[in-house]
């Protein structure tokens, strides 16, 4: 009778780890110039200090805190997600001002952050829920931008496991912007997308199985070179090979749907692309097909001028609005 109640407690215990996994939501936001107030004389921050033109101040940074934590915690069907990518993001003090807003704080999000060497001064960041990953390693890689004499953002890499025992791979990316024009900047994100290249295809060489999970702002388009050709991503869900990524948004691209718009037109920049095993392997934690998709809620828009439609930033040029960012989050749902 003992053994047959230990038994019961054994499965018990493992039913409800793998209850807490069951569905989970993979979220990313550029969050659009998340600074604090504090000038640091190793960035380009003015902007975002008191004295500027812009008085970014106190008030408006908590403001901008409270609205950016509402949208992640109603992300997907008014729940917040398991994990999340950002980007734009300053240094770990406003992450961790972040997840202490009031409607973040139940979550207990933990934070993967290593400080960038971007001449900005903006890094990505990853937040996950303890409960249900454990980190074993954080990796920052860097773009070898020196030809263009430049540096950018990380390429941030995040391992651990999952409550089931699974092992993740969390990489999260913000490549170089189109400010120089799309063509003249172009060859600045292919050198971007052949070192994410190498990060996953390291990780699949050791282990073809591995569960991984791209993300980011790629600055350019699933049709785009960098991601069609370098990344040769496949854009099909049912012929996934083995050492290739599937990207979840080459769909909404192609029905003209976006996460950011420039003047009149929408540009799917935030993607979430995953690895065969989340594609196939329906045994463990797996890809939710046609979960891809963007949180563009009326409330998030701009109504009543010119920018119909557009999301609501913080700044419209140097008008505050007093929004929550120039992008729109992304996601997409896996399941067990």
């Amino acid at each position: 009778m003992k053994w047959i109640c230990l038994v019961f407690v054994m499965l018990l215990v493992f039913a409800c780890n793998e209850s807490e996994v069951s569905g989970v939501t993979v979220g990313f936001y550029n969050v659009e110039n998340l600074f604090d107030t504090i000038d640091d004389p190793t960035k380009y921050d003015e902007q975002y200090t008191p004295s500027s033109d812009r008085r970014w101040n106190e008030e408006k940074y908590q403001t901008k805190l409270t609205n950016l934590a509402k949208v992640i915690s109603q992300l997907n069907n008014d729940q917040a997600p398991e994990f999340l990518g950002l980007c734009e993001v300053e240094n770990r003090e406003v992450l961790e001002d972040l997840i202490a807003t009031k409607a973040l704080e139940p979550f207990e999000y933990k934070i993967a952050h290593i400080e960038s060497p971007d001449e900005r001064g903006i890094d990505v960041a990853f937040l996950y829920q303890e409960k249900l990953f454990k980190v074993t390693d954080i990796d920052a890689h860097q773009p070898d931008l020196s030809a263009f004499d430049d540096k950018t953002r990380d390429i941030l890499h995040v391992e651990g496991k999952i409550a089931s025992g699974e092992s993740m791979h969390f990489i999260v990316n913000h490549w170089p912007s189109r400010g120089e024009g799309l063509r003249k900047s172009e060859p600045k994100r292919i050198l971007a997308a052949e070192k994410l290249k190498e990060i996953y295809t390291t990780i699949l060489r050791e282990d073809p199985q591995a569960k991984i999970i791209v993300m980011g702002d790629f600055n350019d388009e699933p049709s785009n070179k960098s991601i069609s050709n370098t990344l040769a991503v496949s854009c099909d869900v049912n012929s996934v090979k083995a050492t290739q990524l599937f990207n979840a948004f080459c769909e909404l691209e192609q029905q003209d749907f976006g996460s950011y718009k420039y003047r009149s037109y929408w540009d799917m920049l935030d993607q979430i692309m995953i690895s065969n095993a989340l594609v196939a392997d329906t045994t463990g934690l797996h890809y939710q097909h046609n979960s891809a998709s963007i949180k563009n809620e009326y409330w998030l828009e701009q109504h009543g001028n010119k920018y119909e439609g557009s999301p609501l930033r913080t700044f419209g040029g140097r008008k505050y609005l007093g929004g929550y960012s120039d992008h729109f989050p992304v996601y997409i749902s896996l399941e067990l």
